[in-house]
This record gives structure tokens, sequence and C-alpha cells, in this order.
């Protein structure tokens, strides 16, 4: 798919919604390496506003393999147009139907987002417009079968009864989940990320920790991002 649209419907992501539909249409689309750098690449998504029932529309979700030292690959986001929610959680290493930590990351137009080594996502547009993002992430193969087995995150953000506020539903799948807490990223100025500065224009030298997260695991937190 390098440099190519990939589109996913809501037939594609049946396995991971809340509620089956009976319509298919466009979700969202990506189109993978937009730009490249030495071992990782720029996409660019784009979520369509419009409810999957009463669901928020969303991305698939997956996690992401270890690299050669045993830390997994971390992921990081900007929202070019719009705003996305991030649910992004951590799953027990010899169960992933047990959770050891999920959030909300609630981001805003420039601000950029860190998917921390060992967290799953999925992104979510919680706006009646499209949601446009950007990514820089190492070159690999994403593990979308662990979200597809357990039908997807392990809470679905549903639009409430009075079409006022969000519900969040903990998926029955799941033998453990934790309350869900929400955040705001942070600015991390020793990487280079600065709401100023456009994720497609960082340096090789400030994405290194995409490729090489054991050399910074101390501002690969869920403190620290």
């Amino acid at each position: 798919m390098s440099g190519k649209y990939s589109k996913r419907t809501t037939k594609e992501l049946s396995p991971v919604l809340f509620e089956p539909l009976q319509e298919n249409r466009i979700v969202y689309e990506v189109k993978r390496g937009v730009a490249k750098e030495k071992n990782i690449r720029y996409d660019e998504t784009t979520i369509f506003p419009g409810l999957l029932k009463r669901a928020l529309p969303k991305t698939f979700g997956h996690y992401h393999p270890k690299n050669p030292s045993g830390v997994y690959y971390p992921e990081i986001y900007a929202v070019l147009e719009g705003r996305a929610w991030y649910l992004i959680q951590r799953p027990n290493e010899k169960n992933p139907r047990i959770i050891e930590e999920v959030y909300l990351v609630e981001t805003k137009k420039d601000e950029k987002t860190i998917m921390p080594p060992g967290f799953g996502h999925v992104s979510i547009n919680p706006e009646n417009e499209k949601l446009k993002m950007a990514n820089w992430i190492g070159i690999f193969e994403y593990d979308y079968q662990t979200y597809e087995n357990l039908r997807g995150g392990c809470y679905y953000l549903l639009e409430s009864k009075n079409g006022q506020t969000v519900d969040f539903e903990k998926n029955s799948y799941y033998e453990k989940i934790p309350e869900l807490r929400k955040l705001r990223p942070k600015e991390i100025p020793e990487l280079g990320l600065t709401w100023k500065t456009p994720l497609r224009d960082l340096k090789p030298q400030n994405l290194e920790f995409l490729i090489k997260p054991e050399k910074y695991l101390e501002i690969l937190t869920i403190e620290r991002c």
C-alpha cells in the first residue's frame, strides 16, 4: 500500500463494531508512505463523520511488534484537521483479554500524541466533520488480529440516547478492564515535539525514538507524553 490510498468500509470494520450495519460506506482512508526517511514513513489518515449506528467513527485498531532490542515500537500522530480521540490500551503480556491500563487521549489541531511502547490504539473522530491525521512510524507489520479476536478495543464509544454526550461501554469480550482515564497530550521539547513544528517537518534525529525506543524509555511514558 506504500504511496497508495487504502480505504476501510463499514463491512471491513464489522469485526470490531459495537453492532452490525446494513449499509456499506467508507469510514476512513489511509495514504501510506507520503514521505519516507530511513526505516520510518509518514502516513495520512482521514476519518469521515457519520455514526456507525450509535458508535463514533473509528479506525480498526492495532498493536505494534517489538524491535530487535525487545521494546515495542511507538508511534506519533498529529491532528491536521478536526479533533481526534485516541483510545490507547496496554494488555497483559500473557493474556490480551486483560487490560492493565487504558486512556482516552483528547487532541486537537496541531497537537501531537505519542503512542507509548506496548499500547494498542484506536483513532476516533468525535466531531461531525472530517478528521485528518498524520503519523510517523517504523516500517513493520501491524497486529490487527488481536483487535479482531476481541471485537475491538476494550471500550466502545457510543452516542448517548440524548445525543449530547458520549457513553463508554465496556467490551464484554475482555476479562478485565480498568476504569477509563482521560488525558491531554504534552509537548516534549527534548524530542523537538512542540505544537509549532508540523509533524512532517520533524528531522530524522527527532524521530529516532520510533526505531530505538529503548534509548528513550524515560520519556516514552504516559506521564511524560
